[in-house]
């Protein structure tokens, strides 16, 4: 069977669409006020308005949540970009394919022997920072190169923990030792100051590897 088409007329394309440039008009005015976080009504209906006329409720001032914390807090993204370069300034910054941020380059504690062992290490942000709700914080920092494991031979490191994916990383600090957050009296943990606990942790596994520190004050981490 056939569908019969009934005949009929286009829209003359020659009247203009008042409707669409009525739209246009609207989303104009609401990204303005969105983008200068400028009063905003939701309407009994579900619309966004700007007219102090229309009724609704009033939406409060503020920022949506964004799933990163860079995007959430510029200034905090800002300030640990300014911390790296100052003291860290090899350092490169490259983003994880989910989303993570971290910072990979190398350090040279040369405590050991007449060719200084450099280490290639990755500090990477954990989606919460920044928080101190575990070990070393919300930045956790990996020694790409040498491999730490192979480097103890088969020796059990103390201050190592391992993450979701059993990747080992260096416990750089105690859970109270990392102030997160930017309230008077805080600071916030950088991932330059990780990088610094991190060259610390590792002048002392050098030690310890030349049998200079004991298991014992290793694991007491008294330095």
């Amino acid at each position: 069977m056939a569908l019969i088409i009934p005949l009929t007329q286009c829209a003359s394309g020659s009247e203009p669409n008042t409707d669409n440039e009525a739209l246009k008009e609207k989303r104009r005015k609401i990204k303005e006020a969105l983008l200068n976080n400028q009063q905003i009504k939701v309407t009994p209906q579900g619309n966004l308005a700007t007219n102090p006329q229309d009724t609704g409720i009033v939406v409060p001032e503020g920022k949506l949540a964004s799933f990163y914390w860079y995007e959430a807090d510029p200034d905090l993204y800002r300030a640990e970009m300014e911390a790296m370069r100052r003291y860290f300034p090899t350092f490169r910054l490259d983003k994880e394919s989910d989303g993570r941020l971290s910072w990979v380059g190398p350090v040279t504690p040369g405590l050991i022997g007449r060719h200084p062992r450099t280490y290639t290490l990755q500090a990477v942000y954990d989606h919460s920072h920044p928080s101190n709700d575990t070990y070393g914080g919300s930045v956790k920092v990996y020694s790409v190169d040498p491999d730490l494991e192979e480097v103890a031979d088969g020796e059990r490191i103390p201050h190592t923990l391992r993450d979701s994916e059993n990747e080992l990383y260096i416990c750089t600090a105690r859970k109270e030792d990392v102030r997160a957050g930017t309230s008077a009296g805080s600071t916030v943990t950088t991932a330059a100051v990780a990088i610094s606990w991190a060259v610390k942790w590792l002048s002392v596994f050098e030690l310890w590897l030349n049998d200079e520190v004991s298991d014992e004050e290793f694991q007491g981490h008294a330095f």
